[in-house]
């Protein structure tokens, strides 16, 4: 026979799987261990900003600098 089941269920109930991760992450993330990629445009360069996400060519958030 076959048997389905949820495979994101089985991963986050697993130990050492993703809720694992996410546990340290987020924990890694609260102490300061991470640092968010974020790129910023001065809000003239909005095309510029739209060009770059609509093509791929961005990493983590963008923002928009008044």
């Amino acid at each position: 026979g076959v048997t389905v089941h949820d495979g994101i269920g089985h991963l986050l109930g697993r130990d050492g799987g993703v809720r694992d991760l996410s546990v340290r992450a987020l924990e890694a993330a609260a102490s300061g261990a991470l640092t968010p990629a974020v790129q910023a445009f001065p809000l003239a360069r909005a095309a510029a900003a739209h060009e770059a996400l609509e093509s791929r060519n961005t990493m983590g958030k963008v923002i928009l600098v008044p």
